[in-house]
């Protein structure tokens, strides 16, 4: 069987596929910068853009300890990387159903349903 990843020259795969961790990783900056520019101009510590930038801050932390052969971070275990993207996973999970779980618990909906939407709209037509 052919592996699209092995190639006959040596290396010029593997540089293609490192260039593509930096696009990743260029790309998820963009996302931290919006999110980091929201959660200052709400100015509250609880918002979810605020929350969200911890999120993609950790992520990036994680990509780029993965990613980058810096040596100040070669002492470090070499899945360490892997195992902050599964940190920062497992942050967003518990931030989401934090969320959830007050908004419930305090009588908010996070998200209207079906049923409210279409009733608004057949009440709506019949009037």
């Amino acid at each position: 069987m052919i592996n699209i990843f092995e190639s006959d020259i040596t290396g010029s795969n593997s540089s293609f596929l490192n260039s593509m961790s930096y696009v990743t990783l260029i790309l998820s900056l963009i996302p931290l910068t919006i999110f980091i520019w929201l959660a200052v101009k709400s100015k509250n510590i609880r918002a979810f853009q605020f929350q969200i930038s911890i999120f993609i801050a950790v992520y990036i932390i994680g990509e780029i300890i993965e990613n980058t052969k810096i040596a100040a971070l070669s002492i470090l275990p070499p899945d360490i990387g892997s195992q902050i993207h599964v940190g920062s996973a497992i942050f967003f999970t518990i931030l989401v159903w934090f969320r959830f779980y007050y908004a419930d618990r305090s009588g908010k909906k996070m998200i209207e349903s079906e049923v409210n939407n279409s009733e608004t709209s057949t009440n709506t037509k019949q009037q």
